[in-house]
């Protein structure tokens, strides 16, 4: 009995002590990268063209990174026409108007080597980045983006992390797994010393295919780019390289492994279960997070919490092949929240305890990690701070426009096969009222719809020359066009409902669309909050636990805080 004791007892501190070695590893990583966006963050801009004598926007968007405290800015010779102007949005929150130089873009390879460089025309000493070496890169090497895609179209950029999979490819590019989309063009590639390594270029499919332009042609061709010249071969006039004064430090770091650390992903208990349900005909999957709750009554329950729009008739829970019977509680449309009670104990679960307080700091570059149904986990990065989402794509469709400044409100174009058409609303037809609210004037009207979701039942009163009408029928969803870029093309697809949202925080994870609803932890297994929405290719959204609880009371409809 003695030595089995003692067995037990080394073997319970063996795993205590690799646990603690691993914890220690990810909290120096994530100093590491901490440290390196707080250099790096303030350089990384969001740019578009603009006309400074009409002073209006001329442009999409796209990303570039200041270099020199004079506002000398890297970006993708793809993005800039030299010569023209530009504006400059930096992260905290000072605007300037910069002039693109040089680009080089050759004309035997279209899109190679991408080339462009920009200066900053206002007066004043800029936020900058140091500009690293791209000849010193090592396969696997750790590597930071911070840039601003077009579609979540955010003031602030989003952190992505990832590593160097190809030092230089067929094309002369890095290529990193750091995922981009549009407007990520010209965004910076950063290493772990929050020095610039490289430029986004270009993407493929693959969400492990993103293409960055070498810092160090940059380097070589300054002062040609300092030209307001577009160069389609590369200029004669080239500068020197210097060596790199890091490298040995990185070599030696390569041979101790250091700069691509292998580790665990965290052991999470039970937290996750399979729900199946019918819509539109098909069966439909979703994951749902599990919650342990005690009630203002002081009793002990257990809930689940999935996304609202992936759940729809003859609900079924499975937990490990086993059937869980549910309740539904309640819908929170505005978060696109279902919420079931479990009428048998699961194992496992995650406790909240709303007296504690909110531990989980939502702050980039902090690592997480969402654990599905099936135990399977996926690692990611926070990558921005809280923000909302406007309703956009998941507005809802009417397909019916007013008469500018109409009033009373008359009706100027009703299209083809719409809800409106259907519920017999016709062109100059004069609208009286929604779901019993008159509306007065044109400016009111789209206010008013804008309210509602696709599948939402409304009741319309109108008038024509037959008199007055009364309908109640539903809005459709907006059909969303179809893009052949690649970034549109990356596993699993967007999440249908992806935006409408008031607090939300975003990693960079590869979860599907029908992977949402799935906790999401820190790597101490603090809870953080669910997946709600795969956004985009860069992007998958998640709503935090502060908002979870407050739809959790919402819907229990407490009288008071539950203990």
């Amino acid at each position: 009995m003695n030595r089995y004791f003692r067995l037990t007892i080394l073997i319970l501190a063996f795993l205590c002590s690799k646990v603690f070695a691993q914890d220690k590893v990810i909290r120096k990583i994530e100093t590491i990268v901490s440290a390196a966006v707080k250099k790096a963050y303030p350089a990384s801009v969001r740019i578009w063209g603009f006309d400074v004598q009409q002073n209006q926007r001329t442009s999409g968007q796209f990303s570039g990174v200041v270099v020199s405290a004079d506002g000398y800015i890297l970006t993708a010779a793809h993005t800039i026409q030299p010569g023209k102007n530009y504006k400059v949005f930096f992260p905290d929150g000072r605007e300037c108007i910069a002039m693109a130089l040089g680009k080089i873009e050759n004309r035997e390879t279209p899109g190679i080597p991408d080339v462009g460089m920009m200066k900053i025309t206002d007066s004043g000493t800029w936020p900058f980045a140091e500009m690293g070496y791209s000849a010193s890169l090592i396969k696997n090497e750790p590597c930071i983006s911070i840039s601003y895609p077009e579609s979540l179209n955010q003031t602030l950029p989003t952190l992505r992390l990832g590593n160097v999979a190809e030092v230089k490819n067929e094309y002369g590019f890095i290529r990193s797994t750091c995922k981009m989309e549009p407007g990520d063009s010209g965004g910076p590639l950063f290493d772990y010393y929050g020095r610039v390594i490289g430029l986004h270029s270009a993407i493929d499919v693959s969400e492990e295919m993103n293409f960055e332009i070498p810092v160090d042609l940059y380097r070589r061709y300054w002062t040609a780019l300092n030209s307001e010249t577009l160069y389609t071969a590369f200029p004669e006039k080239m500068d020197i390289v210097e060596v790199d004064p890091l490298l040995p430090v990185i070599q030696k770091k390569n041979k101790q492994k250091a700069l691509h650390p292998d580790f665990d992903v965290p052991d999470i208990k039970s937290s996750c279960l399979l729900i199946k349900s019918i819509i539109k005909g098909k069966t439909q999957e979703i994951e749902a997070t599990l919650l342990n709750v005690k009630t203002a009554a002081g009793n002990k329950k257990q809930f689940l919490f999935s996304k609202d729009t992936m759940v729809g008739e003859n609900v079924q829970c499975y937990n490990n092949g086993s059937v869980v019977p549910l309740k539904l509680v309640g819908r929170d449309q505005d978060n696109d929240l279902v919420l079931f009670e479990a009428m048998e104990k699961q194992p496992g679960g995650i406790n909240l305890d709303f007296s504690a307080g909110d531990t989980a700091k939502i702050e980039m570059g902090r690592f997480l990690c969402t654990v599905s149904h099936d135990g399977k986990q996926v690692r990611s990065v926070l990558s921005s701070a809280v923000f909302s989402l406007p309703k956009i794509s998941s507005q809802p469709y009417l397909g019916a426009m007013v008469v500018y400044n109409s009033s009373p409100v008359q009706f100027s174009l009703i299209k083809e096969g719409s809800p409106a058409e259907k519920a017999g609303i016709k062109v100059g037809d004069e609208l009286i009222s929604i779901n019993g609210k008159r509306i007065e004037k044109a400016s009111e009207f789209a206010p008013e719809i804008m309210k509602y979701w696709a599948g939402d039942e409304v009741s319309f009163e109108w008038t024509n020359p037959a008199g007055k009408m009364d309908k109640s029928f539903r809005l459709d969803g907006r059909v969303q066009p179809a893009f052949n870029h690649p970034a549109e093309k990356f596993q699993g697809g967007k999440s249908e409902r992806r935006d409408g949202f008031n607090t939300v925080f975003a990693h960079d994870a590869a979860i599907k669309a029908d992977a949402c609803g799935s906790p999401v932890f820190d790597w101490e297994g603090g809870f953080y909050g669910m997946n709600i929405a795969r956004f985009s290719r860069t992007a998958t959204i998640t709503i935090p636990k502060t908002v979870l609880i407050k739809s959790l009371i919402k819907l229990l409809d407490y009288t008071g805080q539950p203990e």
